[in-house]
């Protein structure tokens, strides 16, 4: 039972809207056997050789609302160190993180870590520059979004193993280095609007990427709802034998 709820967080279960605290420590994980991600390098960012506007920010936090799905607005903490991509899970029991050179994902919780090969769906955007796939961008404006003046820009990842292009429209603070404060899903499969609140760019606490080493993998499976009932042998009348 407690690997099937563990499944269901990890392929993002629509739950109800996940409630954290703002400081940073108090989501880390603590005990034993656990594995320390590389220690974060200093810069807020780094030059994006795929040309995809997130890929250079590589240390940052903030608060993330919404998500690539059509009228998602729920809040959760959101950190990034390197590759490593910290999500909160919802109704806060747990968290969630992708690693966006494998693309592999590790959910955390009070009942264990479970691991699966894609990443997590509020990892979206930052998991849609895939190796293979072309991103062109297009400037259409300026706006201003929560006082931030931001210029605007059409994304569009196509070719690798997309079978239709992903179109966005970004919203990208000039006050934050560019950093898109606010995202808008055009087509494909949702249509959701994801805002980011109170961006910090720089290193985040070590601790907020530390996952155990032995992490259990594959989509485990539910339990039988009936055992398997044994067929009796059938015996002879008293006083006499089996032919």
């Amino acid at each position: 039972m407690i690997r099937w709820v563990l499944f269901m967080l990890l392929t993002g279960c629509m739950v109800a809207q996940a409630t954290g605290t703002p400081a940073q420590k108090q989501e880390a994980a603590q005990g034993e056997g656990l594995e320390q991600a590389p220690a974060a390098q200093p810069g807020a960012t780094t030059p994006s050789a795929s040309g995809f506007p997130f890929d250079q920010f590589q240390e940052f936090s903030a608060i993330m609302v919404g998500s690539l799905l059509p009228g998602d607005e729920r809040e959760g903490h959101i950190y990034r160190s390197g590759t490593l991509l910290r999500t909160q899970s919802a109704e806060g029991l747990g968290y969630f993180l992708t690693d966006l050179a494998s693309f592999e994902t590790y959910a955390l919780t009070k009942l264990g870590c479970v691991s699966d090969s894609h990443p997590y769906f509020r990892a979206f955007p930052f998991s849609a520059a895939k190796p293979g796939r072309k991103i062109e961008r297009a400037v259409d404006g300026k706006e201003s979004v929560d006082g931030h003046p931001c210029q605007v820009e059409t994304v569009t990842i196509s070719a690798g193993d997309l079978a239709l292009p992903i179109k966005l429209k970004l919203w990208e603070a000039e006050d934050l280095h560019g950093f898109p404060v606010k995202v808008q899903v055009l087509n494909g499969g949702g249509r959701g609007t994801i805002q980011y609140k109170d961006v910090v760019l720089g290193p985040a606490d070590p601790s907020l990427f530390i996952r155990p080493r032995h992490c259990m993998a594959g989509l485990p499976q539910p339990p039988d709802k009936k055992p398997a009932v044994k067929k009796k042998q059938a015996t002879a009348p008293a006083g006499k034998s089996q032919p």
